[in-house]
């Protein structure tokens, strides 16, 4: 069975360093801010950036310092997927949840979740991660056409059926990020 693929995921309150780790599978930089979760829209100020460090496992990490929350992570879902090219935006979802109900949630995420969302039109791939270091100790990254798709019906049906609203109660410590890619030349 092949490894699992390596995240290393940073999220810093300014514009992040030139790329200092040769040999990544892919890196990228978004733009963004913390989730506005009654309009399901970007807080843009102030303004964060998420490094997104692709590399197989036992690779070096990438440091950047200062980071807001960091995490490396290994992919559980689905599979070795890297990140696709050309997306508008990522949403990243972080949380931890009850011991006692984390076989459920990993079920319920694998099985229900992520199918779920990935047919929501506007998600171009649907990611989850268990933190190696690092909290919350789960993350879902979503690349999307535009991070709008965040509030539109489609997204929303997907995200409460009975089973999603009744994990909800066992998970705890949740952020909400958005970030758009950046436009070539501007920071």
């Amino acid at each position: 069975m092949p490894l699992p693929l390596r995240l290393s995921l940073r999220i810093l309150d300014r514009p992040p360093p030139p790329d200092a780790a040769p040999g990544l599978l892919a890196r990228q930089v978004w733009q963004g801010g913390a989730t506005d979760l009654s309009t399901r829209r970007m807080i843009a100020h102030p303004p964060r950036w998420l490094i997104i460090a692709e590399h197989e496992f036992g690779q070096a990490v990438l440091k950047t310092g200062d980071a807001i929350k960091e995490w490396e992570l290994d992919q559980i879902l689905p599979g070795r997927q890297v990140s696709p090219s050309g997306a508008g935006g990522v949403i990243l979802v972080s949380m931890d949840v009850d011991p006692d109900r984390e076989e459920e949630f990993n079920d319920w995420y694998h099985t229900e979740h992520i199918p779920h969302l990935s047919r929501v039109p506007g998600v171009i791939l649907a990611r989850r991660f268990r933190a190696i270091s690092g909290g919350p100790r789960y993350v879902a990254l979503y690349h999307v056409e535009t991070t709008d798709v965040y509030a539109t019906p489609a997204w929303m049906v997907a995200n409460e059926t009975p089973w999603m609203l009744r994990m909800r109660r066992y998970q705890r410590n949740r952020t909400y990020f958005m970030f758009c890619a950046l436009v070539e030349g501007r920071h």
